[in-house]
């Protein structure tokens, strides 16, 4: 590893979530950071990385025949974080909002901040959970996740500041972060006398942004009268903040991605096929910067299980296959604690967890059910399903709420985990035998689930979109379902049952071509899907990018 490299610029990193340390997560946006973060603390990068920590952290669901009942439970920042003394003050709403800065007690580069402290008054409760938006003092819920995003921006570069860190590189890790560059634009119209123009120009050769949502609905905006009544213009004009993120002359929206994609002076999609699928998206920006491509990674060291990691190392397949059959059983082991499901472990086991949302198509093995009956009988497949959703998206709920009832109706061929975290994901990615996702081509953005379960020896039965658009070698490492584009439900779940039975079966029966298909999704994994590239990566292709104006 380039350990110059690695050097060559100092990076602040904003992200509205993470998995190191607290239940701070939704879903892959947090588990990428927290790997990241993980990984660029190993390789001794110049990173900083910065999240907000919530009083009650992300949601914790449990789903029954009928309902989806959130509950937000407090957590303890103690658990994961050192309190450093330090308060930051931030101007908001016509007033100073307090900042209290936490710093993980693993990784040096990790700090957190958190509002929950006396001096904030009824504005505490801005960090209760992760994305607000169910409103404060007045304030409704989109105006509370608007306050957790202003103050992640400016807290982050005042922290920069506090610990003399002289950052290079600002990276905004979807457009939460994008008040850090906006703010550091205010600084300069008001200290240095730069004007609007010039600042802008100034702040776009240090700041890189990460796309990831593929779906226009899913890129938060805003009125543009919301960011001043709050005070995230700082000092700013109306007309000005409406330069920076209005989609045209005629939006009074503020599109957090689109302003990320004006103050930057590169962009990156999160996979090859990502790429392209951005580009279209947001091609009417005007002002825009470029936007090219890193493979999303996962932090092998942390979720590949350490028997799998040496039959691998050893080339032996034997070991291998032995180091499954463990992790399988404690798979099911931990599914008759969790359910009181007794699954068989000679039978195969395929898994699917991810958020509940509908171009994800949970429920497309389920299409045509005469067939899906036929194939759960004949072959005795287990179906191993977790997920979460958010918990205001009801359309959403229901989606869980249908897959719960499909448990009780096939007991013994499908489990839903209850309230899928980490613990849940490392277990279902180490345990299963196949893992599958199945989205709508083009609107998924990576999935690294696929990658945390291919470095577990899993092969992967996936339609070929994000990662496994590049990485899948058809019957080696996994398969594809259906062709490099999506049909319709009828037809792609027609492909999804044809791989099952005549591609995913044959194979599982036959322990030698298993073998050396789980070798092969190990090898993928370990050379194309690693935190450690995706770091250098974007040290090479986007933190040293040139501005080209």
């Amino acid at each position: 590893m380039n350990s110059f490299m690695l050097k060559s610029k100092k990076v602040l990193s904003i992200c509205m979530e993470t998995t190191a340390g607290g239940r701070n997560y939704s879903g892959g946006l947090g588990a990428l950071y927290g790997d990241t973060t993980r990984t660029m603390y190993r390789l001794g990068a110049s990173f900083i990385a910065v999240t907000p920590i919530y009083k009650n952290g992300y949601v914790r669901q449990n789903v029954d025949s009928e309902k989806v009942v959130d509950n937000f439970p407090a957590q303890n920042h103690e658990d994961d974080y050192i309190d450093t003394g330090m308060v930051l003050s931030i101007p908001m709403l016509g007033r100073l909002i307090y900042v209290k800065v936490w710093k993980n007690k693993e990784l040096d580069n990790a700090y957190g901040i958190d509002t929950n402290i006396p001096q904030n008054g009824e504005f505490a409760d801005i960090t209760s959970n992760l994305y607000g938006e169910y409103g404060i003092a007045g304030y409704n819920g989109e105006e509370q996740r608007l306050m957790q995003e202003i103050l992640l921006g400016v807290a982050s570069v005042k922290l920069c500041y506090e610990l003399k860190y002289p950052f290079e590189i600002i990276h905004l890790n979807e457009g939460h972060g994008v008040f850090a560059p906006i703010y550091m634009i205010s600084e300069l119209m008001v200290n240095k006398n730069y004007t609007f123009e010039d600042a802008l120009n100034e702040i776009k050769k240090i700041t890189v942004f990460t796309t990831h949502t593929p779906i226009m609905a899913g890129n938060k905006s805003r009125p543009i009268d919301m960011i001043m009544k709050l005070g995230g213009n700082f000092n700013l004009s109306y007309d000005q903040i409406k330069a920076i993120g209005a989609f045209n002359e005629h939006d009074y929206q503020f599109g957090s991605t689109v302003a990320s994609l004006r103050v930057s002076k590169i962009a990156n999609a999160v996979a090859l096929r990502h790429q392209p699928t951005s580009q279209e998206l947001w091609r009417d920006v005007k002002g825009a910067c470029p936007i090219t491509y890193i493979d999303n990674g996962v932090d092998i060291k942390y979720w590949q299980d350490i028997k799998i990691k040496r039959a691998f190392d050893d080339g032996d397949y034997e070991a291998l296959a032995s180091a499954h059959y463990i992790n399988k059983r404690n798979l099911i082991d931990f599914i008759k604690e969790r359910n009181g499901v007794s699954l068989n472990i000679d039978n195969i086991i395929i898994g699917f967890a991810r958020r509940a949302i509908a171009y994800k198509r949970w429920d497309l093995i389920f299409t045509d059910i005469n067939r899906f009956e036929y194939l759960i009988n004949k072959y005795n497949i287990q179906f191993v399903f977790s997920g979460k959703t958010h918990p205001k998206d009801e359309g959403s709920k229901q989606i869980l709420v249908k897959l719960y009832r499909m448990t009780q109706k096939y007991p013994n061929n499908i489990v839903f985990i209850q309230d899928y975290d980490v613990t849940v994901a490392g277990m279902m990615t180490k345990g299963c035998d196949v893992w599958m996702g199945n989205p709508q081509i083009p609107q998924e953005a990576c999935s690294t689930s696929g990658m945390k379960a291919a470095c577990n020896g899993l092969p992967n039965l996936s339609t070929p979109d994000g990662w496994w658009y590049r990485s899948l070698r058809e019957g080696v490492n996994g398969w594809a379902i259906g062709e490099y584009y999506s049909k319709d439900y009828h037809e792609d779940a027609k492909h999804l049952y044809d791989a099952i039975e005549n591609k995913v079966m044959p194979a599982f029966a036959n322990k030698e071509i298993w073998a050396h298909m789980m070798y092969a999704a190990i090898y993928t994994a370990k050379e194309e899907c690693s935190t450690e590239r995706m770091c250098m990566d974007y040290y090479t292709y986007i933190y040293n990018a040139p501005y080209l104006g």
